[in-house]
């Protein structure tokens, strides 16, 4: 049985409050944790709602601060678009940070996922995400917050015009701010010409491979961002499935699983090897790799206990 985190710090308890209103259905504002302390890896804690009437993993998922493949993963078995009334969904809103540096937006596409750490505050906010889709792959690698854009017009790249040429549809060279602007109402710009962080039209997009390389937020997360965020903060993008993490002295591993060019690589247990090789940092543990393998193959998105430290056994006699 997966043991829960300790619930008792400050930011957790802001988890728990929001956990209480979503028990009446009302909107969540983004998970929001203090950071762990020194040495720790994990924020969040696992919880379990019941579906209301009509609702789907689509709903549900946007509800609680999550994105589709996410809540798809930890509830197999379930179909997204049927869902009983009063149907337990599990809510996976437990992460290992990605490993680096805790500063400015950090995204692992591998999890569908931003987190953004206040350059003021020993926090971490953390939303989900959509990031292109086959063939229009989001780039990994280093850049900065450039600018920002409110109500900004979309100025339709050329691909895209050729991509919808195809399917019959002939795209305009500007969409302006509006309902039909599939950027939605804010965005950040980047150093990385041609990518942003934006909103959207079609909130279902979000956790899923859907845009053409951009990184595509819920409306009102990206509005908190775009007021939050200043221009310059540090932007690294990574693509990390296989995360191993400390909580107090026990070894956790959360694995993604794999989607788009890399869904072939799901039998490759070597990154899961690897990020727990590299977790360990010379700690003395006993890691069960046989839970480990086994999570490897399974990728639940969900955070294990791999790991503990060594028995000391006492000599007989």
């Amino acid at each position: 049985m997966r043991k829960n985190l300790p619930i008792c710090s400050p930011g957790l308890c802001r988890h728990w409050l929001s956990a209480l209103l979503l028990t009446v259905h009302l909107p969540v504002a983004a998970l929001t944790f203090d950071l762990p302390r020194e040495g720790n890896d994990l924020v969040g804690k696992l919880y379990r709602v019941k579906a209301t009437a009509g609702q789907t993993l689509v709903d549900i998922a946007e509800q609680h601060g999550l994105g589709f493949n996410e809540v798809k993963s930890a509830n197999p078995g379930l179909d997204p678009w049927l869902i009983r009334t009063g149907q337990e969904v599990l809510i996976p809103a437990r992460f290992i940070l990605p490993p680096g540096p805790r500063e400015g937006i950090v995204i692992n596409l591998a999890e569908y996922r931003l987190y953004y750490y206040p350059r003021a505050a020993e926090q971490v906010m953390t939303y989900p995400i959509g990031i292109g889709r086959a063939g229009w792959d989001t780039p990994t690698g280093t850049s900065r917050v450039r600018g920002k854009a409110k109500d900004p017009w979309w100025r339709v790249p050329e691909s895209v015009k050729r991509e919808r040429l195809e399917r019959g549809e002939k795209m305009p060279d500007f969409i302006p701010p509006g309902k039909d602007n599939p950027i939605g109402r804010h965005a950040l710009t980047l150093d990385m010409p041609g990518y942003l962080l934006h909103g959207t039209n079609k909130n279902f997009g979000v956790g899923t491979r859907i845009s053409h390389g951009c990184i595509r937020l819920y409306p009102k997360d990206i509005e908190t961002l775009f007021n939050l965020v200043p221009e310059g903060t540090p932007v690294t993008i990574v693509n990390t499935p296989s995360k191993a993490g400390w909580w107090d002295n026990e070894l956790y591993l959360e694995v993604q699983e794999l989607t788009g060019p890399d869904k072939n690589q799901t039998t490759n247990l070597t990154p899961v090897i690897q990020a727990i090789v590299e977790a360990r940092k010379g700690r003395q543990i006993a890691v069960n790799w046989d839970k480990a393998m086994g999570e490897g193959k399974l990728a639940s998105g969900i955070p294990i206990s791999v790991g503990s430290p060594p028995r000391e056994v006492t000599p007989a006699g």
